[in-house]
Formats: structure tokens, sequence, C-alpha cells
């Protein structure tokens, strides 16, 4: 109920998610001097004033208050997330009924060669609520001392339209969006980035090029026996018969049949 009251709150919602789709949900709310005072009035301290012992009941890592020169303080804690699902869980543990995310969704979705990652949603700091009536210890103890808690709900929420900022940042893979919330509107959260997986690509790089080879080697050594035997035939003297014994030639145009050469005595 103090953060609601605060003079000005600024709150970042950052997701990281890793190539596996594990990852973490870090929530940095930050107390501008104003609203350390206000929080403090009374002589209180912060540590007491914001009720924080319901983050630690449900896993989450709660840093101390850190405390900057200019007065004003930041609050930072964590949650760890296995897989796109559990994320998208968290983000509503976080938000509630009446938190200004709506509708987050994270999502990992891995094909052959690549990964897409995703987390979408809205951003609503136009119906903002503080949550005040759904909590029935501190409308038990309002109506203790006589109090009117939905008076109480109207004034803070008037206070709260002033004082509240939150920006989401969803670190994927690949890329990181920055959403910032528009007091009085609604705003997508629409982050998206796909990543090629280098190391499928070059083992199908290397498997085609072996193939290759394969085939190469194959065909080769075959293409170079023909062309041996081919030129080795080539080389070789007059052609055979069938027989095997060498073709006669044919008797010159110029000599009469029966005619013996010059120089040639009686047989």
């Amino acid at each position: 109920m103090v953060l609601a009251v605060a003079c000005k709150v600024d709150t970042t919602v950052t997701l990281t998610m890793h190539d596996d789709g594990s990852g973490v949900v870090t929530v940095a709310a930050v107390l501008d001097p104003d609203a350390v005072k206000a929080a403090e009035s009374g002589g209180g301290k912060l540590e007491e004033r914001v009720r924080l012992g319901d983050l630690s009941a449900h896993a989450w890592t709660v840093q101390p208050w850190a405390r900057a020169a200019d007065g004003s303080a930041q609050i930072t804690f964590t949650k760890p997330f296995s897989s796109p699902e559990e994320a998208t869980e968290i983000v509503k543990e976080l938000n509630g009924t009446a938190g200004p995310l709506r509708d987050v969704k994270v999502a990992r979705d891995p094909s052959t060669f690549s990964t897409s990652y995703e987390t979408t949603g809205t951003l609503d700091l136009e119906d903002l609520q503080t949550g005040l009536t759904a909590d029935p210890a501190v409308v038990g103890s309002l109506l203790a001392q006589s109090v009117d808690a939905g008076a109480v709900d109207q004034s803070l929420l008037a206070d709260l339209r002033d004082s509240f900022g939150i920006t989401v940042k969803a670190e994927l893979p690949g890329g990181t969006t920055v959403v910032k919330g528009v007091p009085g509107r609604t705003t997508p959260v629409e982050a998206s980035t796909s990543v090629l997986d280098t190391t499928k690509v070059i083992l199908l790089t290397v498997a085609v090029v072996l193939v290759a080879l394969a085939i190469l080697v194959l065909v080769w050594p075959g293409r170079r026996r023909r062309g041996r035997a081919t030129r080795g035939g080539r080389r070789g003297g007059a052609p055979a018969t069938r027989g095997g014994a060498p073709a006669s030639r044919a008797p010159s145009p110029h000599r009469l049949p029966g005619a013996r050469p010059p120089g040639a005595g009686p047989s």
C-alpha cells in the first residue's frame, strides 16, 4: 500500500531468457526521495513499511534496499524459470488480478535451423487498480478503525495514476526490446527474435561436402582406367583381323595383276 501512495515509483520488469528457454524475471522498483520520505513519515523505516514477506514465501530472492545519495531508494527481487511456460506463470503471479501486466505470454519455438523467441502482452495503465479492496487484511484493519475502504481505494487510485510508472524489458537471445507504459493508455508488448543455429548449418555443410567427395572418389578411378585403355589402343600396330592375323594390303592400283615388281627375277 505504501508503494501506491508514493510520490513517484518507477518499476522495471525485466524478463531475461537464455538459448535453452530458461532465464530469470527481475523486478526493480525505484522510489524517488519524496516517496521515501512519505513512506518513512511518522518515524517508520522503509524496510518496515514495505511488506516483502509474501515474495520470499513464493521463492523470490529479495535484495536489501539500496539507498542513493539523493535520498531515493531501490528494491530488487528476482525469480528464475526453467521454461517459457514457467516464465509466463511467474509474470501472472507477480501481476496478480489487479496489476498492469495483462495477458503476458513467453514462448520459444525451435525449428530445424533456427529458434524463435517471443514475449507478448499488454501494459495497461488505463484501467489501473490499487488492489486494496482485494486484500482482506487491509480491509479488515480499515473497518476496525471505522474507515471506508472504498473511499481510501479511490483516493489511492488517483495518486497511483500520477505516481506509478512501469517499463517492461524483454532480453531475448538475439535482441532486447524495451516497452514503457504510457499513463492513461494501454501499450502492446511485442518482442520477438530469431536465432540461427550455426552448429547445425555447419554440420549440414560438412555432410554435403563429404557426400560429394565420396561420389567423386567412386566415379573418378573408373574414368581414368577407361581413358588409359583407349590411349593404349591408339598407340598399337595395325588392327588385327578376327582371326588375329594382320590384315593384307590391297594391291597397288599402278601394278597389273600378275606383274612382278621391278628387279624381281623369274620364279
